[in-house]
């Protein structure tokens, strides 16, 4: 439902049809309105789920996702270094899943920069399976939005989702490189969308199918790790999420892949060093 039209010289102009009124939530402000960065400095940096899938229900008919215990063990460690309290969870049933998400949404996270899930598994046209069933991506998040999640609100929720969205393959193209405002003191209010600060990451583009090596791990959590490792404590999370993409891009000989990054985020992320982490 569109509230406005554009009379001939441009004017915003409200029309008579109005959308219905909605109670708007309250939240603390964890920063300044007009910061270009979010506020990083909480006793706590977050909680990071890692939620892995490696073998399913025979009645489901897909294979032992070999590999992916490497996975779990990279992104502990990386993880860890960006300061984050890391749990894992394997093999869990689709209703473990939904009920460890919405215990981790119904927590107070007043004291944390942030949260992350991590979810390790097979995946097809934007869903998700667990040991016995399946579910589909947006469950993970939408737990998450200010709205139902007001101690987050204003602050960075982020996913990565190692999974298949398809099973169309990437051949790739052979490329050949040539080597040679002044603020007043007045405290006011203002709201934000429920869906802002989230960034989706997928391992690999709608439709498409996501590597996985059997001994090193999937392309995109290795690369994923390896540039947190080198960068995180310096560089915002989307200038990193940009060399992952390239890193992920340029793996393959003869296959290729690349990841889908969507962020609502508004403000740019550093993991800087906490003292008391």
């Amino acid at each position: 439902m569109d509230l406005t039209d554009a009379n001939p010289v441009g004017n915003q102009l409200q029309t008579p049809v109005q959308a219905p009124r909605r109670k708007t939530s309250r939240a603390e402000c964890p920063v300044d309105r007009d910061s270009p960065v979010y506020n990083m400095k909480h006793r706590r940096r977050g909680k990071a789920y890692i939620f892995n899938h490696e073998c399913f229900d025979p009645s489901l008919g897909l294979s032992k996702r070999v590999g992916s215990s490497t996975d779990v063990s990279n992104l502990q460690i990386a993880l860890y270094g960006l300061g984050f309290q890391v749990f894992g969870f394997n093999d869990l049933g689709v209703c473990d899943v939904r009920k460890i998400i919405q215990q981790l949404a119904n927590e107070d996270h007043s004291e944390c920069d942030c949260v992350m899930v991590v979810l390790l598994s097979h995946g097809e046209n934007g869903k998700i399976y667990t040991y016995d069933s399946v579910y589909h991506s947006d469950e993970l998040w939408f737990p998450f939005t200010s709205d139902k999640c007001p101690s987050l609100a204003g602050k960075p929720k982020l996913f990565f989702i190692q999974a298949c969205q398809g099973s169309k393959m990437d051949k790739g193209t052979l490329m050949q490189c040539d080597s040679a405002k002044e603020r007043d003191s007045v405290v006011e209010e203002y709201s934000i969308p429920t869906l802002a600060d989230f960034m989706i990451a997928y391992s690999t583009v709608p439709g498409y199918a996501s590597w996985r090596n059997t001994e090193n791990g999937s392309w995109f959590i290795q690369s994923l790790c390896h540039i947190f490792k080198e960068y995180g404590k310096y560089e915002d999370l989307l200038s990193m999420m940009t060399m992952v993409l390239l890193k992920v891009a340029t793996l393959g000989k003869g296959y290729a892949q690349i990841p889908c990054v969507t962020s609502q985020l508004i403000r740019r992320v550093y993991f800087y060093s906490k003292m008391n982490v």
